[in-house]
């Protein structure tokens, strides 16, 4: 027979609970935490570190710094782990993107379902890891600040700085001195040894325009990391990482939300810094999952491509340029870039300091910046009159396609015409490529690599391998995506709506001529809109390989590359 608790002890009762409810202090004192401990604001570290990569190896020490930070200004910090593999590690380019979603749904289900906190950092460097943590932090709509891990040192090998292998001159020049007979395959593997030795000096991410560099870049631009943050070094990140740990307290006590940081305006500031940097085309396809995440509906790629015909190519960093990222940083960063755009920019969005943008580009001193306008040009003289992504549309690309317009390639014409070479999956192109399929002056097609056929994988793999033969005046066409590190050539990605699913890239056939023209804007195939969907209704999708696990769920769920290529969640 159960007994009724007397009136007057409800309300002691009530408050029991409540606490009970709002910490579970018992099993956070299982983990060795103290009642004073349990009396602050719990700050949730979202970690990356990994000991495979060495974008991630050092965020270790980062994220002590953080939290020694958090501690300083009164919370107390609770730090867990995300996934962040590095892409070159793996065999198998599919699982790349969808690391991205991954790293959303972990953070989103670490804090709804296990950590009770009141503010959130983030920690990260590399490709997947800081736009999933962008996305995870937007489902939260916590107080939240990024602090990446920075760019690497470039290393030299044989006298020449060297930012990323495969765009290595010195590499190149010992591959045709090894065709050519005039050095040994041992003579070849000591100098590659010496390459994989010497590539790069301590850690962080290639330091170049990567996927990795571009969206940490973004990062800053949107008003999620402290200014100057994201590229700083050594002892000087360290620093940045504690005002980090610190200021994520003062979010917490304003209620200073991600909702109210990131916002349309915000998302087209970065837009604006992504076009005048020369970033990845990879930075699209995050942004839009970002607003997408927002249900910004306004971002779409009509908006890139308005921006960067109105924001000027301001930088001049590999892989469009001869600096580093590292350059980029040391001839004034991000501050710089954006002050020279600031009468682009929506000044009066808020950021992760408190302050609004124009508050920030005021404050902040170039006194020790060494100016360098061959890296970072002003305004009034810029590389280009226009940014870096242009978006195409045309009868093959009816709801868009993205290209990266770089100062560093082969063929610098802004219209191309040429006849197709048609693959149906990248390991297809690359062996067309080293037989001799493909030629100087023809359109390749690597095809069914969008975000349901295999989830929107890249194709790296493919510019290398022609940069290597040494093909001229090509245009690669895809609906996969291409790395940031992609160099030498004009290459469109992200084509939408992908063949997998009835897109028009699936009928072009081997011969077909393939129109192009940047400056226009256009991706057309030399068809009669008849004959495009004679064969579109003729059409059959191939058999692709048998999906299991987290590819058969992109394969069903995953939107289109102009949606950002997010698996769909919203019901």
């Amino acid at each position: 027979m159960s007994k009724k608790v007397p009136p007057n002890l409800l309300p002691k009762i009530r408050h029991l609970l409540g606490r009970m409810t709002r910490v579970p202090r018992f099993l956070y004192k299982a983990c060795g935490f103290t009642d004073e401990e349990l009396d602050r604001p719990i700050i949730a570290v979202a970690n990356s570190w990994q000991e495979s990569g060495p974008g991630h190896v050092h965020l270790r020490d980062i994220a002590d710094a953080v939290k020694a930070g958090v501690r300083m200004a009164g919370g107390t910090p609770v730090e867990f782990n995300v996934i962040g593999p590095c892409s070159a590690f793996g065999s198998d380019f599919r699982y790349d993107l969808p690391q991205r979603d991954t790293i959303a749904d972990s953070i989103e289900i670490q804090i709804k379902g296990g950590l009770t906190c009141e503010g959130l950092v983030c920690i990260c460097t590399c490709d997947k890891s800081v736009p999933g943590m962008w996305m995870g932090a937007a489902r939260l709509n916590l107080p939240t600040i990024f602090i990446t891990g920075g760019s690497a040192l470039p290393g030299k090998v044989r006298g020449e700085t060297i930012c990323f292998p495969p765009d290595s001159e010195v590499l190149y020049e010992n591959l045709n001195k090894l065709a050519r007979d005039e050095i040994t395959p041992e003579e070849f593997n000591e100098f590659f040894i010496d390459l994989e030795d010497h590539w790069l000096v301590g850690c962080g991410a290639c330091p170049m325009l990567s996927t990795a560099e571009t969206t940490q870049i973004l990062s800053e631009a949107l008003g999620l990391a402290l200014p100057y943050s994201s590229m700083a070094l050594g002892a000087e990140k360290l620093r940045f990482a504690k005002k980090s740990g610190m200021q994520i307290m003062e979010l917490v006590k304003e209620k200073l939300k991600f909702s109210k940081i990131v916002k349309e305006k915000s998302i087209e500031n970065a837009i604006r810094v992504l076009n005048a940097l020369g970033g990845g085309t990879n930075g699209v396809v995050h942004l839009l999952a970002l607003a997408y995440t927002l249900k910004l509906s306004a971002i779409d790629l009509s908006v890139f491509d308005q921006l960067s015909r109105e924001t000027p190519y301001l930088c001049n960093i590999e892989p469009n340029g001869p600096y580093s990222t590292v350059d980029f940083e040391n001839a004034g960063g991000v501050p710089l870039l954006m002050r020279e755009l600031k009468n682009l920019l929506h000044l009066d969005v808020l950021t992760v300091t408190g302050k609004t943008l124009g508050d920030n580009l005021n404050d902040f001193s170039f006194k020790n910046i060494q100016l360098n306008r061959d890296i970072i040009a002003s305004i009034q003289k810029p590389f280009a009159p226009s940014g870096a992504i242009a978006v195409l549309h045309g009868n093959l690309a009816p709801r868009g396609a993205i290209t990266r317009i770089s100062f560093k390639r082969r063929s610098s014409s802004e219209s191309f015409e040429g006849p197709a070479k048609c693959f149906n999956s990248s390991e297809d192109a690359l062996v067309g490529v080293f037989v001799g399929k493909v030629n100087s002056g023809d359109a390749l097609i690597v095809r069914y690599q969008g975000p349901r056929a295999a989830a929107m994988s890249e194709i790296l793999a493919v510019v290398i391998a022609i940069n290597i033969v040494g093909l001229e005046n090509i245009i690669i066409i895809s609906d996969g995506r291409f790395s940031g590190a992609s160099y030498g050539l004009v290459y469109i990605g992200h084509v939408a709506p992908e063949a997998y699913v009835g897109g028009p890239l699936a009928i072009v056939q081997d011969d077909d001529l393939v129109k192009i023209d940047i400056k226009k804007r256009t991706l057309n195939v030399d068809l009669p809109q008849e004959t495009i969907e004679a064969r579109l209704n003729a059409w059959k999708p191939p058999k692709m390989r048998k999906k299991k696990g987290v590819l058969a769920i992109w394969a069903q769920i995953a939107e289109q590359a102009d949606k950002g290529a997010v698996l769909k969640t919203f019901m």
